[in-house]
């Protein structure tokens, strides 16, 4: 929004008349002022985009006690989990949870073991974002079925060069003779 917002939206038949164009300006001004917070509140609407005030509001609305350490993120996640409606369990959603939830990881089920395999890799994940991911699974996934969370490390590619320098040093040293003809020099050993 710019500092003259409101004169866009004066009618024509104001057009000119000084009073009415300064009142704008200055009631713009005032508006422009107010305009991060006001944005801050309507993205506090939206529990993805809340702030730490936004988060609270909905956890007070859905009754989670947060912990005392938790991030933002986990906070968010926890409330999401909460106040998503709920729908039949596929692995198409539990990947949709994971997405939203901003965790870099994939979902696939051995039916026949009951078991959830998430496996993520090691560059994208951090211990707060697995323990959000244990909260999404133990919420989600029926009692009879457990999961196992694979971290894959990170691969590291090797060059098997070796180099190889040379140096060759070269050390002279000179004796010379002193003439002890030429002044008197005694050498008595």
């Amino acid at each position: 929004m710019d500092k003259n917002e409101l004169l866009k939206y004066m009618p024509d038949y104001y057009n000119g008349v000084y009073e009415m164009e300064e009142l704008l300006k200055a009631q713009s001004k005032g508006l422009y002022q107010f305009d991060s917070e006001i944005n801050r509140t309507l993205l506090n609407e939206f529990i993805i985009q809340a702030d730490e005030k936004g988060i609270s509001v909905f956890e007070d609305q859905a009754g989670i006690k947060p912990d005392p350490g938790a991030s933002l993120e986990t906070r968010r996640n926890n409330v999401l989990l909460r106040l998503l409606p709920p729908k039949p369990l596929t692995t198409r959603y539990l990947n949709h949870l994971l997405e939203i939830m901003n965790l870099k990881s994939k979902v696939r089920v051995d039916y026949a073991k009951h078991l959830a395999i998430v496996e993520a890799q090691s560059t994208d994940i951090t211990p707060d974002k697995v323990n959000s991911m244990k909260y999404m699974l133990n919420i989600t996934l029926p009692a009879n079925m457990i999961y196992d969370i694979k971290i894959n490390l990170a691969q590291a590619t090797t060059q098997r060069e070796l180099y190889l320098g040379i140096v060759n040093t070269a050390d002279s040293y000179i004796s010379i003779q002193a003439n002890t003809a030429q002044i008197d020099f005694q050498n008595k050993l």
